[in-house]
């Protein structure tokens, strides 16, 4: 079952579903100009699917976002990474699109990640664009790692 935000005007900004198949979470954003709060909004509700889904695979789709949203990368990396960590998130494929400044917020928050994260345990990888590449590396894990 796909969940959704919305913001203000009613917009859906934030959806998330579980793949029972692919055993993994897909988030994708809508935004042009994402505000801080609804970058909050939406990860907490990925924390959500992260412990009602416990699954070390979460795969994060920022192709329909344009603009700057790295002011919410000190929250990211200081109080979001370590909780998903907690709950069991070992592999985040995140997927920019070709904005620039999506691309270089996208950059700053894998910065970020490695310098919180234990690398032995997580990693981020970023995809420019591209679902198909960024689902193929997901699945690689999830094959090899299929009785966690």
């Amino acid at each position: 079952m796909k969940e959704q935000l919305r913001d203000e005007e009613g917009k859906v900004f934030f959806e998330m579903e579980y793949w029972a198949n692919q055993n993994l979470i897909y988030c994708n954003w809508i935004a042009e100009f994402i505000p801080v709060n609804q970058v909050k909004q939406g990860a907490l509700q990925m924390l959500e699917g992260l412990k009602t889904h416990p699954t070390p695979f979460l795969l994060n789709d920022n192709r329909q976002v344009t603009g700057v949203w790295d002011e919410a990368n000190d929250w990211i990396a200081s109080f979001w990474i370590p909780e998903a960590i907690k709950l069991g998130l070992r592999k985040f494929a995140h997927i920019y699109p070709e904005d620039l400044y999506a691309r270089l917020s996208a950059q700053f928050m894998q910065q970020n990640s490695e310098k919180v994260a234990d690398l032995d345990t997580f990693e981020m990888k970023l995809f420019k664009n591209d679902q198909e590449e960024a689902l193929g590396w997901l699945l690689s894990f999830v094959e090899t790692d299929s009785s966690e």
